[in-house]
């Protein structure tokens, strides 16, 4: 018996196994490298923002308001380090979900399209004269695509990127009416303020910011379901 007719015994669901070992592993691969890939980009352009906040704490310390105490200076330093943190927060959540979104809105195209080309096929020969492979490649790839359009719908990571975004934004303007504080006191956009009046009005805009958390939409997620279904 040659080493051929010994590779035809061998049952089929091991080749199978086998196949989709190999298409997942190479999903994830390339979900991976889109992910870096984004990461990348994303570390690029956000750099001028750490520049940017470093370049206002050293003009703070510098140049802040004579009519300011030494302790008064550090107190707006210390509110201006919290707030980082907090834009900081919204800022990775925002990222974590972009790349994601951005990943999957990248594969969906591609497994849509080999979805359609195996489809293709069928529809030619029928699904009863159909070969093995062919259905259950057609059943993987299906299911592939299915999850990958499913997904940011279902964790709203769309409306999880805009809402963190905002947040994030609005911190940064926080943040900076701190910095032009620092430089102006008592005066605040032609106004003057007492330094205790305008720490109160910073707390409350902070307070007025909700964070943001991943969400689930569980009727999106059983919409989906009855649609595949209906198809």
């Amino acid at each position: 018996m040659n080493s051929f007719e010994k590779l035809n015994q061998v049952p089929k669901w091991i080749y199978l196994s086998i196949s989709y070992i190999v298409i997942l592993a190479a999903a994830y691969v390339v979900f991976i490298a889109i992910i870096d890939k984004f990461e990348a980009l994303s570390e690029a352009s956000l750099g001028h923002f750490k520049e940017a906040y470093d370049g206002n704490i050293a003009l703070t310390t510098q140049q802040a308001s004579d009519s300011l105490s030494a302790d008064q200076k550090n107190i707006l330093l210390r509110k201006v380090a919290i707030i980082e943190q907090n834009k900081l927060h919204h800022l990775d959540i925002v990222k974590k979900l972009y790349k994601n979104n951005y990943a999957l809105l990248t594969l969906f195209p591609f497994l849509s399209a080999i979805t359609a080309i195996i489809a293709f096929l069928i529809v030619q020969k029928g699904w009863n004269l159909s070969g093995p492979y062919l259905k259950n490649y057609f059943i993987l790839f299906t299911t592939l695509t299915a999850l990958v359009g499913i997904y940011p719908e279902v964790y709203q990571q769309e409306e999880g990127i805009e809402k963190n975004l905002g947040n994030y934004l609005e911190y940064e303007k926080i943040q900076k009416n701190v910095f032009s504080y620092s430089l102006t006191a008592p005066l605040f956009n032609k106004e003057t303020i007492e330094f205790d009046h305008f720490i109160d009005r910073i707390n409350m805009q902070e307070k007025q910011l909700s964070n943001i958390i991943f969400k689930v939409q569980k009727k999106s997620v059983s919409k989906s379901i009855f649609e595949l279904e209906e198809n």
